[in-house]
């Protein structure tokens, strides 16, 4: 598919070429916002990304894992000028994988067991379709809109989002709104609607990095979808004027 003249949802598209079709997305709007702010991504915010990504592919579709990630030896590490070299020959003979400490791929494995037997995972897992990817055209400002959803169930009309975090207590309304969740749930809800003309639950789903790896499901309040559409318009009003 070169073009996204075709909207509706889309199962089993892989990855990369979700990310090819044309259309703009939450990530994009978040690359506005971001532009101006004073806000970095260091080596840490870095290192918690590349953790998310090996999490969502080991939860959302762990037959996919061992064709994208590799585990790296016990006595591998990246400490030093030696160990960084060790490193980067062991990535370079597993080329096209993303290599995992091993330490990440026991705390990785560690929540898929907590994931798997979680009630309320089981409960949506037995519906639904994980990484759903969805096209739709906003008729009002005329644009070409895209998302991919980590877990969508039509019949219920749910959407799940999966966030991974070091403090799962520390999540209030205000804190989703402050890190600019509140985009996410309200652009994914409006790709729905345009779609189906009904208006879906939206949930975070939070798992703790650490043990006991906690597991807390979070519904999109009102006011969160509300903040979320507010900014949503507020970037592409932004983003018009750039141009």
């Amino acid at each position: 598919m070169k073009n996204n003249s075709q909207c509706g949802f889309l199962y089993n598209l892989p990855f990369e070429e979700y990310k090819s079709l044309p259309g703009l997305n939450q990530s994009k709007l978040k690359k506005i916002l971001f532009s101006t702010s004073k806000q970095k991504q260091g080596y840490q915010i870095q290192q918690a990304m590349d953790f998310g990504n090996a999490g969502h592919c080991l939860l959302l579709e762990p037959n996919k894992f061992a064709e994208f990630y590799v585990c790296a030896p016990k006595n591998l590490n990246r400490r030093g000028l030696n160990g960084r070299k060790r490193w980067k020959e062991f990535c370079e003979l597993h080329s096209g994988k993303n290599v995992l400490a091993l330490n990440e791929w026991e705390r990785l494995n560690k929540i898929h067991k907590v994931f798997r037997i979680n009630p309320k995972i089981k409960q949506f897992w037995k519906h639904g379709k994980t990484e759903v990817s969805m096209l739709w055209k906003d008729t009002k400002l005329n644009l070409d809109c895209k998302a991919r959803m980590d877990w969508y169930d039509g019949d219920s009309m749910k959407i799940v989002d999966l966030k991974f975090t070091n403090n799962i207590g520390k999540f209030s309304n205000q804190k989703l709104m402050d890190q600019h969740f509140s985009i996410q749930a309200a652009w994914y809800r409006q790709g729905v609607y345009q779609l189906t003309g009904n208006k879906c639950e939206f949930l975070f789903v939070f798992v703790e990095k650490y043990s006991p790896h906690k597991i807390s499901v979070i519904e999109a309040s009102e006011e969160i979808i509300l903040h979320g559409e507010q900014a949503i318009l507020n970037l592409i009003k932004r983003s018009i004027k750039k141009k």
